[in-house]
């Protein structure tokens, strides 16, 4: 699988579930690129992963999803894929 096919198929899927009231969909997709760059930053600058780790993810993702809750921090966690969104 090639990484544009990779982001293909994650971007055709839904992974974050929006529980916050005041927070657009637009606005977790910003926060979820700084959360990533603060995340990278924590990890000492870098984190490194194959494309076959990426496609065991891409496989979680099947059953699991990502909740984001936002208010004076954000929150994350993983959950169960809620069956209407499977």
């Amino acid at each position: 699988m090639s990484l544009a096919d990779f982001q293909g198929e994650i971007s055709a899927m839904s992974k974050i579930l929006n529980l916050s009231e005041h927070t657009t969909d637009d606005d977790l997709r910003h926060l979820t690129t700084l959360l990533l760059y603060h995340l990278v930053e924590q990890s000492g600058g870098q984190v490194q992963f194959k494309l076959e780790d990426a496609h065991h993810v891409k496989e979680s993702l099947m059953t699991k999803m990502v909740q984001m809750q936002v208010g004076d921090e954000v929150r994350l966690r993983i959950i169960d894929r809620l069956p209407e969104l499977q």
